[in-house]
């Protein structure tokens, strides 16, 4: 039986973990890198999901059965939060990925991706929501070989875009400025969104104001309620 450890977070597990058993996988649950590190104490394929760990370089390199990534966005939005950024671009389109993971983050060979239209209607939490079910889509078409730890997986023609975003640009976004337009602020609202790691910010007086959340009840990342 194929050895996979899953690096994600641990309300995703219920919702990923039983793909990959069903098509033949021994799972091990991965929430940390410490934990990581002492599931590799055997080799393993590492399969990540929803995680926002970086695996280090070093780390990667003694992988030998490989590691893959499952991306929440289409190749042409690399890097952090691609939802909010398709979002604020006005994308019709969008997507997610499996590629296989390198030192740099969101470059390493691409291997499948999966798209789908955005609604008009949708802000980033229905967004996101969207984009978990299909990741879920594309975990399950791709399972069976990801489970073949003996063969690493055939590449796709697709090719990373550019720019890859970063929290500082993410923190940029968010920041709205004095002079914006009604527009503006409606643009970023739907892109931004609210929540924890999404709210945005306006500097006034020399202090710095965050918009106050106006949805109610449990947390919710890529629809799936936090533990």
């Amino acid at each position: 039986m194929a050895r996979l450890i899953l690096l994600t977070q641990r309300e995703f597990a219920p919702a990923v973990a039983p793909t990959l058993q069903a098509a033949g996988g021994n799972v091990t649950l991965a929430t940390t890198l410490t934990e990581l590190e002492a599931a590799l104490a055997q080799p393993a394929r590492v399969i990540s999901f929803g995680s926002g760990i970086i695996v280090p370089a070093a780390l990667l390199a003694r992988l030998s059965l490989g590691a893959y990534n499952f991306h929440p966005g289409p190749p042409e939005y690399p890097g952090i939060f691609p939802s909010v950024f398709a979002l604020y671009a006005g994308e019709k389109n969008f997507g997610v990925t499996l590629h296989e993971m390198a030192a740099v983050v969101d470059s390493g060979p691409i291997v499948a991706v999966e798209r789908f239209a955005i609604k008009p209607e949708w802000d980033r939490l229905a967004l996101d929501t969207a984009t978990f079910t299909a990741l879920t889509h594309l975990l399950a078409r791709c399972a069976g070989h990801l489970n073949d730890t003996n063969t690493p997986l055939a590449h796709a023609s697709e090719t990373w875009g550019t720019p890859r975003r970063t929290r500082k640009d993410f923190d940029a976004l968010c920041r709205l400025p004095e002079d914006a337009s009604a527009e503006e602020f409606i643009r970023r609202y739907r892109a931004v969104g609210e929540g924890p790691e999404h709210a945005l910010t306006v500097s006034r007086f020399g202090r710095t104001f965050a918009l106050q959340p106006t949805r109610g009840g449990d947390v919710v990342r890529g629809g799936q309620k936090s533990i």
